[in-house]
């Protein structure tokens, strides 16, 4: 096997792992984020993690995106690009709700001077 060889197939194989675990995500992030009593540092954390998928994914889709790879796989990085966008968005989206949630709830228990 050349060394281009392992370095598509390694991509090809990390790509089809991304898409496995995407599928996964996109049933599980909205619901998490839906959940009351949510706090802020759990939908931090999720954000990270999601963040690290997306990080990862990055460097996959540089593997599939160099000359010669089938068009096929590059099709499907980025529609995978833009779920993880999206749940990134939806995550970071959250976060902001609940911030300013959090905002409100602590100016409303302060005693006026």
């Amino acid at each position: 096997m050349t060394d281009e060889t392992t370095k598509e197939n390694g991509g090809v194989a990390r790509l089809k792992q991304h898409a496995d675990l995407v599928q996964q995500l996109v049933k599980q992030v909205p619901a998490a984020l839906a959940k009351s009593g949510l706090t802020l540092e759990q939908v931090s954390r999720l954000r990270n993690v999601i963040q690290k998928g997306v990080d990862d994914f990055h460097e996959v889709q540089s593997l599939v995106n160099e000359p010669g790879l089938d068009g096929t796989y590059q099709r499907a990085a980025s529609s995978l690009e833009k779920i993880w966008s999206h749940l990134l968005a939806a995550a970071e989206a959250r976060m902001r709700d609940l911030a300013g949630e959090d905002a409100t709830e602590s100016s409303a228990e302060k005693p006026e001077e």
